[in-house]
């Protein structure tokens, strides 16, 4: 994968289809119930932020294209609005503060919505992110989700998971127990082939990003059953930059038009996170009024 590569996926996303091309959004949108800003009905594109190493939600298939299931909610997003969506690959880490100085339009990724963040960015929460325990094949250490202090983790830097690890943390030093320790990696791909060389016992991992690190390392790392205790699933979704209003609307009346045909809950159901999402998404974890 090349980090920071702009990468265009807009073949059938704008009204005439052409990459470059000059669509003419406003019908198509207003038809949708979508009021889009101006300046992008007048681009006719958006540009769009995504670390593309976390399967099934965003990553690079096997011919380099992007793909997963949350670039395919952002695409069915910008055809409501009637415009092309490109995505640029950035690092994890850099997601936040490309849209904070709005070198982008909104980032895509599982970004919990925290107050931290909200001084920066708005979030739009699509789901709640929650935690399980990925682990090598035959548990080595033993370890046991419901008790996971001591516990020696690996984690990207800047990730949902590093915030939950900090509520184990907290978790532990009331329990007056050992608290558990971490190692930071760059990018996913690290962090997952140094569990699997016990640099470290676990990590904390989305149930579905799971779920597919498991099918592709052939068991190699699997998900220990039952959830972690101590860490309460949290509202995350995509970030905008603050008081990005138009946009925002535009984005959540786009949605609330996939709700209505269903679109938005088939791609849900067909990636197993129903059970976590947010219908119709908060903005701020408050509902929105657009």
């Amino acid at each position: 994968m090349t980090v920071a590569v702009s990468l265009m996926v807009g073949a059938g996303l704008a009204a005439c289809g052409a990459p470059g091309a000059n669509p003419e959004p406003s019908a198509q949108a207003a038809a949708q119930g979508v009021e889009v800003p101006a300046a992008v009905a007048k681009a006719g594109v958006v540009n769009v932020a995504a670390y593309l190493a976390y399967p099934p939600y965003r990553y690079i298939d096997g011919s380099g294209k992007p793909t997963g299931f949350e670039l395919e909610m952002a695409k069915a997003v910008a055809k409501k609005m009637g415009v092309r969506i490109e995505f640029h690959s950035i690092e994890f880490p850099a997601l936040i503060p490309s849209i904070a100085n709005r070198r982008y339009d909104w980032a895509v990724g599982m970004m919990n919505d925290t107050e931290a963040r909200r001084k920066v960015v708005d979030v739009l929460d699509w789901a709640r992110a929650d935690m399980v325990v990925q682990v090598q094949a035959g548990n080595p250490h033993q370890v046991n989700p419901a008790g996971l202090c001591g516990v020696n983790f690996g984690h990207v830097q800047g990730s949902a998971q590093v915030q939950a690890f900090d509520k184990l943390v907290a978790d532990c030093a009331k329990q007056g127990k050992p608290a558990p320790t971490q190692i930071l990696f760059q990018d996913v791909g690290t962090q997952l082939q140094a569990l699997r060389n016990n640099r470290f016992a676990a990590a904390l991992q989305d149930p579905a990003a799971g779920a597919q690190t498991e099918k592709q390392t052939s068991g190699a790392l699997v998900l220990l059953p039952g959830r972690v205790p101590a860490i309460t699933p949290t509202p995350a979704g995509w970030v905008f930059a603050k008081g990005n209003t138009g946009l925002q609307k535009a984005v959540v009346q786009a949605i609330g038009s996939l709700i209505k045909d269903g679109t938005w809950q088939k791609i849900m159901r067909d990636n197993g996170v129903s059970e976590f999402s947010i219908v119709p998404p908060t903005l701020n974890t408050a509902r929105t009024n657009f």
